[in-house]
């Protein structure tokens, strides 16, 4: 038996849900709203007032606007089960870090996250879907700046945070930031306390710059003084680049 089932009235919501579930790789079926739910079926998705109308634990309320997030939730609950205990984070830091989890010591998932904030918002995401008791996240240490930032953010969060050593952490011949990330998750320690001053080196305000530049399609250079921006997470790059284009003064 399927391990989600959709049912629902909502055409549009059915619809987008099974198309997600296709992507997903999760093993569905579609049941028509007037059938109950086969006992073989772990979860099953429906809008809010539809669930809310009955008693059974396995409804999972959606708008369309939330299917993403609902069916991440759905997956991580089929990897880890519903009960955990620890979830313990790596990081790998980089303009695109890398993401790692393990619950209860067993790998839980893995992906290429798009910036710093969304990697941060992420953990909390799956914290907030199994709600343990114990968490920590681990951050490599191999770029000063952008970890820091998450750190930051991280700590701003309440989270338990371990800036570790990723000295030999990559693999390959090209920098894989989630391999990196795994080997992060496993790896022990030094605890973060207290929030961290987030200086850019100048390499790492070469290579913001050199980024705007790609991103302008060769058209500008943002200044220092926007990179150093971007870098301590005060703009975006895009934020950067459109600031400079319009030849706006940006004050620190």
């Amino acid at each position: 038996m399927a391990e989600v089932a959709v049912r629902t009235e909502d055409f549009r919501l059915a619809y987008r849900l099974l198309d997600r579930l296709r992507d997903s790789g999760i093993e569905h079926v579609q049941i028509a709203p007037e059938y109950p739910i086969p006992t073989g079926v772990d979860y099953w998705i429906a809008s809010h007032a539809e669930v809310g109308q009955t008693k059974d634990a396995r409804g999972v309320g959606c708008a369309v606007e939330e299917i993403d997030s609902v069916i991440g939730s759905i997956m991580n609950r089929i990897a880890v089960g519903e009960k955990v205990q620890r979830i313990c984070f790596g990081i790998d830091p980089g303009p695109r870090p890398g993401l790692c989890w393990i619950a209860d010591g067993q790998p839980a998932g893995s992906m290429q996250m798009e910036s710093v904030d969304t990697t941060v918002d992420h953990v909390m995401t799956i914290l907030n879907d199994f709600r343990p008791p114990e968490s920590v996240v681990r951050i490599g240490n191999g770029s000063p700046t952008i970890s820091s930032r998450i750190a930051n953010v991280c700590l701003a969060r309440g989270l338990s945070v371990q800036f570790v050593d990723e000295s030999s952490t990559s693999k390959g011949s090209r920098h894989d930031h989630v391999s990196a990330a795994q080997t992060i998750c496993f790896k022990e320690g030094i605890p973060v306390i207290e929030r961290l001053q987030v200086i850019p080196t100048e390499g790492e305000v070469k290579e913001i710059q050199r980024r705007s530049r790609s991103i302008a399609e060769g058209r500008l250079t943002i200044p220092s003084k926007l990179a150093r921006a971007v870098a301590v997470g005060r703009l975006t790059l895009s934020e950067a680049v459109e600031l400079h284009t319009k030849n706006l003064d940006y004050r620190v």
